[in-house]
């Protein structure tokens, strides 16, 4: 009797066991991505659908770390997460929202990056971090089935060839003449961490290959392949608090020329009528607000307005990270206005929406805006609106979502290629492209048009920005008909794709090269 006891028991526990591991065996990770804070919402609300990747979304503020194992100094990389799984539990997305560049760090490393989430937040009520989805709490099967795991993907809003470029510029030693090098060097590989002047936020910046060999160790680099999602642009956008002459909050202010917006960025203008063409107005300190620049954010907006080809200055003119006020960047100019550094989207636009008579700039998304409606503002730049027809159709006011909100945004000078400061967003992957990450991508193209308009969706683009050689790849803008993507395009000039297309077939070549 005892025998057949231990017998049955011993079977049970082995079917326990199988159905277990099978259970866990069907979970299938279909995107575990890293990068940009400019798709974070919109991947969110793309993958929360039956279709793409489930019903059930956790979702956590500074909730989860992308770990980089190449050395044991590296900083974990910790960031806002979100997660969205389907009832079955067969199909499981997360996204960890670090920045463009930090999250190619983490895809290009070898070994590749993975996702490391505290084990006390297993069963853990989320944060509600994406708007009208609210979240339910970590299931362990999930958790089990993401933690430690590599991550497939890199959402970016500039290119691996400029995100590379911008990494090492950032790591090299400083240059105070051309600013080439910023001087975040640490020893070469491991550099300098970089501080927000706000809070204990901060970013180091990690040596990586995008080809060939892993600077760090040693390893082979894999191939990978670029899908282009949307085109985004920078909003430069002011505190409104102060409404006494010569505050941001009058109107006085609903426009800046892109040499004024340098001037300001980099040092020169420290009042706030620097800025504008209102004779009279008193000396008012104007406090501006600059992301890290190991950010996508900060890289489009450098080279497209203080670094292009035209202006050729750059947001760290006269920055030394190793001198007092250079890291974390504090400056106080005689003014009163000051310089100073935030951290991540959300630290830049809190600041700037609690900071009277402050100027900082952010990507657009209806999510990165939502918690300063009411005490900011954007302008125009060089008289073009970002995203209506005419700044005087709205005078500046922050639209507000209440989700869906189709054709809430309408992109006109976007589309057109006539605002100076935007982006192809694009997803970074191996070749091929996994399934299930380019499910997403049109999950959160079909968002981007019916549910929040965070970005115009590639198809409905008809303008590109000519590409030109970077990090070793050569130029090749990967219009219809044309080889494939390649090389850089932050800052590149803007034509329309039809014109590309016509010069190819006239002639076999492209328009590369050209710089804004």
């Amino acid at each position: 009797m005892m025998k057949r006891t231990t017998r049955t028991a011993l079977l049970l526990l082995a079917l326990l066991m199988f159905v277990g591991l099978n259970c866990f065996a069907a979970i299938k990770v279909q995107v575990n991505a890293v990068g940009s804070t400019g798709m974070f919402q919109t991947m969110a609300l793309g993958a929360y659908s039956s279709s793409s990747c489930g019903t059930n979304m956790w979702s956590k503020k500074s909730g989860a770390s992308g770990v980089d194992s190449r050395r044991g100094d590296i900083p974990l990389q910790t960031a806002n997460i979100w997660i969205v799984w389907d009832n079955a539990k067969t199909k499981v997305c997360a996204y960890l929202g670090t920045d463009s560049i930090i999250g190619q760090q983490l895809f290009f490393a070898v070994p590749r990056a993975t996702l490391s989430i505290p084990s006390s937040e297993i069963g853990s009520s989320g944060d509600n971090l994406i708007p009208t989805v609210t979240d339910v709490p970590l299931d362990v099967d999930v958790y089990n089935a993401l933690n430690n795991l590599t991550f497939n993907a890199a959402p970016t809003d500039v290119r691996p060839e400029d995100a590379f470029f911008q990494a090492q510029r950032v790591i090299a030693p400083l240059d105070p003449v051309n600013y080439n090098g910023l001087g975040y060097t640490g020893d070469g590989q491991v550099g300098t961490t970089i501080l927000s002047a706000f809070s204990s936020k901060s970013v180091t910046p990690v040596a990586y290959a995008i080809s060939g060999k892993d600077p760090i160790s040693g390893g082979t680099v894999k191939a990978f392949t670029t899908t282009p999602v949307g085109a985004d642009p920078i909003v430069v956008f002011v505190n409104t608090q102060d409404t006494a002459a010569g505050g941001f909050g009058t109107s006085s202010f609903n426009n800046v020329s892109r040499f004024q917006l340098t001037a300001a960025l980099n040092g020169t203008f420290t009042r706030t009528r620097d800025l504008s063409n209102v004779p009279g107005l008193p000396s008012i300190g104007m406090q501006v607000i600059l992301r890290e620049p190991m950010s996508g954010t900060y890289t489009t907006a450098e080279f497209n307005i203080p670094r292009d080809f035209e202006i050729h200055s750059t947001q760290e003119l006269n920055v030394d990270p190793n001198q007092p006020g250079g890291n974390p960047l504090n400056i106080v100019y005689a003014s009163g206005g000051s310089r100073r550094r935030g951290m991540g989207t959300g630290e830049v636009v809190a600041e700037v929406g609690s900071i009277p008579d402050a100027i900082g700039y952010s990507f657009w998304s209806t999510g990165n805006f939502a918690k300063v409606l009411t005490t900011t503002k954007y302008l125009s730049v060089d008289g073009v609106d970002p995203l209506n027809y005419s700044w005087y159709q709205t005078h500046g006011t922050i639209p507000n979502c209440v989700i869906p909100c189709k054709g809430l945004v309408p992109f006109v000078n976007i589309l057109n290629g006539s605002y100076p400061a935007w982006t192809i967003l694009r997803v970074v992957t191996d070749v091929p492209v996994p399934a299930g990450v380019a499910a997403l991508i049109k999950a959160a193209q079909t968002s981007a048009i019916n549910v929040s308009p965070d970005f115009v969706p590639v198809k409905n683009l008809q303008v590109f920005r000519s590409h030109f050689p970077q990090a070793g790849f050569a130029p090749s803008n990967g219009n219809p008909g044309e080889p494939t993507e390649s090389g850089g395009d932050v800052g590149g000039a803007v034509y329309t794709v039809q014109g590309d297309k016509d010069y190819f077939n006239d002639t076999a070549l492209q328009i590369v090269g050209q710089k804004q």
